[in-house]
């Protein structure tokens, strides 16, 4: 008789090379540092820049300062980190603060899924701070980075040590702020049913927040990038401004028909996709995933209109009375669900079309 146990390095073979495989999601923490030149920190108008370890989060901090290079305090503090395991990081930077650093420090959150977003923070105060400045989506190889501004004003921006702590694998959402940025235009801001953006080549925000299918709702002067200024202008004022800064509004373009689900072929051997919300290819309302019909067709989807797996295998197989098993084919994990289903029913009747443990002729 077949035991159980004679099973074990098969199911082992078959599973721990899957659970070898798998990437951490959590844990990866990727620290990108002035003092350390390997691991993606650098400046643009180095010259600007100054180097200082009085209060230092860690090791030395640097800042612009308006006694070196051309006095202006301009210039760009950059962090790119080595990205080892795709998927969204958790950004927090840090810097020395004090009395004469700069109220409005931007940070550019540039992602490698094309979003871009800029943080302002105040760098006054006394000592060491850190601040969380959001979430980043990063790739192995990509150029997902932190850029810190200081080019917008002639104060002071401090730059020290910045993290980047992994929170998430799965590839973030579209943004409704996507068609934006594929238009031409620079992205500021984005939220569900919000955008923010600057044009720079007279468009107008009329036709910014056009490209994504919503209405303008208000305008500012936005010099440079995304500097929004303190002066409101109409929206679809027509003026010298080269660029402005748009407050966008609405869902994206097609959205208040939610989309609609598709059908293929019928029983004949195609498969039948659809969604209980209408949101899209791939959506059973119970999200189950079913295995594949007896014509070969197959039913997929999920309650969310999002994609569904189907469980690999061929065709169901009659299996008695009591006994609703599938002897999967194609993959390892079909031959799993064989040696699995063959403990499960060990007394498969012939009459059935299957066999039993034991028999001489199966």
């Amino acid at each position: 008789m077949l035991r159980a146990w004679a099973l074990a390095p098969v199911l082992a073979a078959l599973l721990l090379p899957r659970a070898a495989a798998a990437a951490p999601c959590d844990g990866v923490v990727v620290t990108v540092d002035n003092d350390d030149r390997g691991s993606g920190y650098s400046e643009e108008q180095p010259e600007n820049f100054q180097s200082h370890d009085v209060d230092a989060c860690a090791g030395t901090y640097r800042y612009l300062s308006q006694y070196v290079g051309d006095g202006s305090t301009d210039g760009k503090a950059i962090w790119t980190p080595t990205i080892t395991v795709d998927g969204t990081y958790q950004v927090t930077t840090s810097f020395r603060a004090s009395a004469n650093r700069t109220d409005d420090a931007d940070y550019v959150l540039v992602g490698d899924d094309g979003s871009e977003h800029t943080v302002v923070v105040d760098q006054r105060g006394d000592g060491c701070m850190q601040v969380e400045l959001g979430e980043i989506w990063c790739v192995v190889g990509g150029s997902c980075r932190v850029v810190l501004d200081g080019t917008d004003d002639n104060k002071s921006d401090a730059a020290d040590q910045t993290t980047f702590t992994l929170v998430d694998c799965e590839p973030p959402p579209p943004s409704p702020c996507d068609p934006i940025a594929a238009a031409g235009f620079e992205v500021c801001a984005s939220a569900p049913m919000h955008c923010e953006g600057v044009f720079s080549g007279g468009e107008g925000c009329v036709a910014l927040c056009a490209a994504a299918g919503m209405d303008c709702v208000a305008r500012y002067g936005g010099e440079p990038g995304c500097s929004q200024e303190a002066t409101m202008i109409p929206c679809d004022e027509v003026n010298d401004h080269q660029s402005d800064y748009c407050v966008c509004e609405g869902g994206p373009a097609g959205s208040s028909s939610g989309g609609a689900g598709t059908q293929g072929d019928d029983a004949s051997g195609g498969a039948v996709d659809g969604s209980s919300s209408g949101g899209g290819e791939g959506g059973a309302s119970t999200g189950a995933a079913l295995p594949e019909t007896s014509s070969g067709g197959a039913i997929a989807g999920s309650s969310d209109g999002g994609s569904a797996g189907v469980l690999p295998g061929g065709t169901s197989r009659g299996a008695g009375p009591g006994c609703a098993c599938d002897h999967g084919r194609g993959d390892d994990s079909g031959a799993l669900l064989v040696l699995l289903s063959l403990l499960a029913c060990p007394r498969r009747s012939r009459r059935a079309g299957g066999w039993r443990i034991g028999d001489s002729n199966p």
